[in-house]
């Protein structure tokens, strides 16, 4: 039965995954997609198990969250981000660990360890800030600082380039105001290094 998925694109598939539950369509487009995820992973974290450990968390989310996509692009685009933002959190989890290891352990923490912690802090608060965005706006600004243009953001979520411009407006004040406080360090940091 699984052969015949083998001929549908990636779109039809999508469909069938999101408006139809379909497991199958599910599990093809996971065998078309999983290997080249996993490579990036483990070029991302060196670590194979962890790699494979963070894909597949990636196909859990994509699966628990398949009502809510409405995905116009790429599919292996779009598991490339969920990858890409299930990495980020890895290693803000690892960086956690290891600041609380060091508080544990009294050790003091040379200047090039207190740069690297102080921007993963800086990071992390960019992160949180993010997640305040209104859903669209925070879509939409990730998109943006992706790499797309003004013209692909507004296709691929089906509003006009205006909308797009007005979120991407939104969502750099609402930044600014939440991470205020930070920006002078952050300058600080960046002069640094």
């Amino acid at each position: 039965m699984t052969k015949l998925f083998s001929t549908y694109p990636d779109e039809e598939l999508m469909q069938m995954v999101c408006r139809q539950d379909d497991e199958l369509a599910f599990t093809e487009l996971y065998k078309r997609h999983v290997r080249l995820l996993v490579h990036t992973a483990i070029r991302k974290t060196g670590v194979k198990t962890t790699a494979e450990d963070l894909v597949q968390e990636t196909f859990v989310k994509f699966w628990l969250g398949r009502h809510k996509f409405d995905i116009h692009k790429n599919i292996q685009a779009y598991l490339n981000g969920m990858l890409k933002y299930n990495i980020i959190t890895h290693y803000h989890q690892e960086q956690k660990k290891l600041v609380l290891t060091l508080q544990e352990d009294n050790v003091p923490i040379d200047n090039d360890t207190s740069e690297a912690l102080d921007f993963n802090t800086l990071s992390e608060l960019y992160e949180q800030s993010l997640l305040k965005l209104p859903q669209k706006c925070r879509e939409v600004f990730i998109l943006s600082r992706k790499g797309y243009s003004l013209k692909e953001i507004a296709g691929s979520l089906e509003i006009s380039e205006k909308t797009v411009e007005a979120h991407i407006s939104k969502a750099l004040k609402i930044l600014r105001v939440e991470m205020k406080d930070y920006i002078v360090y952050a300058l600080l940091i960046v002069s640094a290094i």
